[in-house]
């Protein structure tokens, strides 16, 4: 199942986002599906876009609305969008939800 105007792809492994900035579409088709494994790579250097999906995120967290084993690998394009990422991650994982920042699309891949 494809969303282009966001460029998510449902593959066999997990749900890929390549973005932009459209996170709005990643957090609602997380809600309340059977979507447990998302692989986010960053497409731009714009950090506010990515810290909109933090918060986001979190708020789906905090409201039990993402399943408790979801899994969510982040891969930055840049450093500014890393540094973005690293801050979600401890954030997201103080809350319960399991995700990590990776260097490399193969290394997140093998850790879904």
């Amino acid at each position: 199942m494809g969303y282009a105007e966001s460029r998510i792809t449902e593959g066999p492994q997990c749900l890929r986002v390549d973005f932009g900035s459209s996170y709005r579409s990643f957090a609602d088709l997380c809600l309340g599906t059977q979507v447990n494994r998302a692989l986010l790579q960053a497409g731009d250097n714009e950090p506010e876009g990515h810290r909109q999906l933090h918060e986001a995120l979190s708020a789906m967290a905090r409201t039990a609305a993402i399943r408790p084993d979801f899994k969510l690998a982040l891969v930055a394009s840049t450093a500014a969008i890393e540094a973005v990422y690293r801050e979600a991650q401890q954030a997201l994982r103080s809350i319960g939800l399991n995700a990590w920042v990776f260097e490399t699309v193969p290394d997140a891949m093998e850790w879904l």
